[in-house]
């Protein structure tokens, strides 16, 4: 793959030549000035669905999930992205955004997973709790942006395997390419592009 720009001050990630995202005050003043559009009093509930064990030789399956969740399956390896089956997408269980429909495939439904994608560190994408639930299953092999796996090992996830922009990794038959995109990573206040900020896998 190409060599790509510098994307790290020995510190922090950012984004090479672009517009970087609006600080923790920028949002704090959008939140207090704007009105969210409000949500309809009743949403549709999805109609869950069982993926195969397996697909044939030569199909792409690919069954959405919710949000960023996708399960694309194929004959040499079963892929998860950015996997959530919590309820809200908070670092607490009782407060933060909550999900309007239940996930389209129920947990337990899940086929063997090979590979797990996570594209970045935020709650919305990166959900410990599913996390923990895959890592426990024991079938899966979890590709994060760089800075990630220390996370992932003190919550005993893994094997993790860490890439930046312009690395890949073979895994299950399959070879996993990260290069660029633009966006930001945090978990709290004060951790801010500590991590890579968004894998385009």
């Amino acid at each position: 793959m190409p060599p790509f720009a510098k994307h790290f001050d020995g510190k922090r990630f950012y984004n090479p030549n672009s517009p970087q995202g609006p600080g923790v005050l920028a949002g704090l003043r959008w939140k207090l000035t704007t009105r969210a559009e409000p949500s309809p009093r009743f949403v549709y509930d999805v109609k869950q669905s069982i993926p195969p064990r397996s697909v044939d030789r030569t199909e792409l399956r690919v069954t959405l999930v919710n949000h960023s969740t996708v399960l694309l399956q194929e004959r040499s390896s079963h892929i998860l992205t950015d996997p959530i089956w919590s309820k809200r997408a908070s670092p607490l269980s009782w407060i933060g955004p909550s999900r309007r429909r239940s996930p389209g495939v129920r947990l337990e439904d899940l086929p063997r997973v090979d590979i797990v994608l996570l594209s970045h560190n935020h709650f919305d994408h990166m959900d410990l709790r599913t996390l923990r639930w895959l890592a426990k299953r024991g079938d899966s092999a979890f590709i994060v942006p760089l800075g990630l796996s220390r996370l992932m090992e003190s919550e005993k996830i893994g094997p993790a395997f860490e890439l930046d922009w312009g690395e890949s990794k073979d895994l299950a038959a399959t070879t996993i390419h990260c290069v660029p995109a633009q966006h930001f990573s945090s978990r709290s206040l004060i951790d801010r592009n500590k991590t890579l900020g968004l894998l385009q896998l």
